[in-house]
């Protein structure tokens, strides 16, 4: 049916070149508006995800979600329930910088010049998938199986729209140069939003670092008063730490500083994943009065002091292009990238430093030259090159592929040669068995199974084809 009678281009019909989820090069105002009609979103079936996804998308995102209901070691209660354990595969919208799609050939680590405007995100065959978020009320209490996640889906599939769902074949060639303003592709649903919804203002106001406290039965009987934050968890550094202690297949492993919290969304919010990354920076100039802290007064910045932030860099003339791209992000729900993240530490008068790496023709692959430069990253901040954990007192490094960015908290060599970077997805939450193990001794006897959720080996890199560090 899909190959010889679908309504328009199939997403289900395999293309040798190009990716099933490839974005659109925005080129002129016409092939903007003909690449936002072709980019549609579809809710995820999850109660509270609140996520709006690529039709291609539905089968891994389900899939992330069983991951994050499999962790039932440990709940602190019914209103930290929601804490869970982070995925492998997240894909959710920002955009790349200019700076990925014009790269001179033969530099291991890529250029050192900083991003001046966005590019399209590219994508690899069935792999690269775009995530984009908007609000989404359920009144269910428990989540489905993943048998009945996959029947709402396949119902929701075939319940076929009148103006049939497209996906855009791109070109695997170069992109086009950005003109005017970017669209649909690069900033999500809400491209042309001028104002957030006032539910998402609220949320986003009284719970975004909001600390909550519980009644909880301690091992000596009594009752104690818990503290936490649903979204903001730290001291789990220190927990990861452990874990590669006991980790028998890690040869080597490198830290970032602990007093770095992962921060992940709250329920509902949708994709304000570049948002979450500059919290996490800022949780560390913030825990080590690191340079600039006195812009932050000992607290996370909030998502509109980072929209504030930004506008008034570009107000100075930093990274000004940002601006024309998205017609402004004060108030809205558009994605944002590293360009914007560099433009607000800037203006703060906090050094950063960008880097960009692509795979070209001939040259060392993308993901090599990330590895390489992340792996001297740390070494240079370390000071004892014989431990098996090296606990640093470096920053985090804000992380961008094509299509969602992260946090790198460290790296790990394996003993079979291979790689992996150490990542906070700010997309998803520690598990709650990671978070009862904060500020404790343990032994665990798979510390694989709880380091798989902030791994992202080789063979997960190797799906992109360029990336960019800000640190």
């Amino acid at each position: 049916m899909e190959t010889l009678h679908a309504e328009g281009e199939s997403p289900f019909v395999v293309r040798d070149d190009a990716s099933v989820a490839a974005l659109i090069s925005p080129t002129s105002d016409s092939d903007h508006n003909k690449a936002d009609e072709d980019v549609q979103y579809a809710n995820c079936p999850v109660d509270g995800c609140g996520e709006v996804l690529l039709l291609s998308d539905f089968d891994n995102h389900i899939r992330l979600h069983d991951v994050e209901d499999s962790d039932a070691e440990m709940h602190l209660g019914n209103t930290a329930s929601d804490s869970r354990g982070a995925a492998l595969d997240s894909d959710f919208g920002t955009k790349l910088s200019d700076a990925l799609q014009h790269l001179d050939d033969g530099s291991e680590e890529g250029q050192s010049e900083p991003p001046h405007a966005y590019a399209k995100a590219l994508s690899s065959q069935h792999e690269d998938h775009r995530h984009s978020h908007k609000s989404l009320h359920h009144t269910s209490h428990n989540p489905p199986i993943y048998q009945e996640r996959a029947k709402t889906i396949w119902k929701q599939m075939l319940n076929m729209p009148e103006k049939p769902s497209k996906v855009h074949y791109a070109s695997s060639s170069a992109a086009k140069p950005i003109k005017k303003t970017l669209g649909k592709a690069e900033l999500g649903p809400y491209y042309k939003e001028k104002q957030m919804p006032s539910w998402l203002v609220h949320l986003l106001e009284t719970e975004d670092g909001a600390v909550k406290t519980i009644n909880k039965v301690g091992t000596d009987g009594k009752l104690k008063k818990l503290q936490f934050c649903e979204n903001q968890q730290g001291g789990v550094i220190p927990v990861i730490a452990q874990l590669l202690e006991q980790e028998p297949l890690t040869e080597y492993a490198y830290l970032c500083h602990p007093a770095v919290k992962h921060v992940s969304k709250l329920k509902r919010e949708g994709g304000f994943c570049g948002y979450r990354n500059i919290q996490m920076l800022t949780s560390y100039i913030t825990g080590v009065n690191s340079q600039g802290f006195e812009h932050f007064q000992d607290k996370i910045p909030t998502i509109f002091q980072i929209q504030d932030w930004i506008e008034t860099a570009w107000d100075l003339g930093i990274n000004a292009s940002g601006r024309i791209e998205t017609g402004g992000i004060k108030g809205t729900r558009k994605y944002i990238g590293t360009p914007d993240a560099q433009a607000m530490f800037l203006s703060l008068g906090i050094a950063v430093d960008a880097q960009a790496f692509k795979t070209s023709n001939g040259g060392r692959p993308a993901d090599q030259q990330l590895l390489a430069a992340v792996e001297r990253y740390f070494h240079s901040g370390s000071s004892n090159h014989q431990d098996r954990v090296r606990c640093t007192d470096l920053p985090p490094i804000y992380y961008q592929q094509p299509g969602h960015s992260m946090t790198i908290v460290g790296f790990e060599r394996m003993r079979d040669g291979s790689s992996n970077l150490l990542m906070f997805d700010p997309m998803f939450h520690d598990a709650s068995s990671v978070i009862h193990r904060v500020n404790h001794q343990f032994t665990h006897k798979s510390p694989e199974k709880l380091l798989k959720a902030y791994r992202r080996d080789v063979k997960y890199l190797r799906r992109y084809k360029e990336f960019e560090t800000l640190k």
